[in-house]
């Protein structure tokens, strides 16, 4: 059994991430959102996987066990709790957020949700 992945943040980094989970034995990209429809469109098309215009569809997806924030830096805070929320490990792309107060509300909705959080 492998881990099923979905990409938050279509950019250059998401790509990173991609060849990086190309690498996991087990693991693969199921899905992908963007804030710009047309992002996650190209992206899902290169990396084989279901794009998504709406995070919260996403989120609601039972295929999709972890997720990568790979937004720009301070704008993860949001779609890292909502993952959690969700129940889906969360992966954020440096730095966690910008501020302690941002870090820690990751870090807690983590917990509260006992989900698995990292940096990388």
């Amino acid at each position: 059994m492998g881990t099923n992945f979905g990409i938050i943040g279509c950019g250059m980094i998401a790509n990173f991430h991609a060849e990086a989970i190309k690498r996991i034995r087990g693991a693969k990209i199921t899905a992908c959102y963007d804030t710009f429809p047309a992002g996650a469109d190209r992206y899902a098309e290169a990396q084989g996987c279901t794009a998504y215009h709406k995070l919260e569809d996403m989120l609601a997806d039972d295929n999709v066990d972890a997720v990568c924030i790979c937004t720009p830096s301070g704008s993860h805070m949001d779609p890292a709790v909502a993952a959690a929320n969700a129940g889906k490990h969360v992966v954020v792309e440096k730095p966690l957020e910008i501020t302690l107060k941002r870090c820690d509300n990751i870090i807690n909705a983590c917990k509260k949700n006992k989900v698995k959080l990292c940096t990388i």
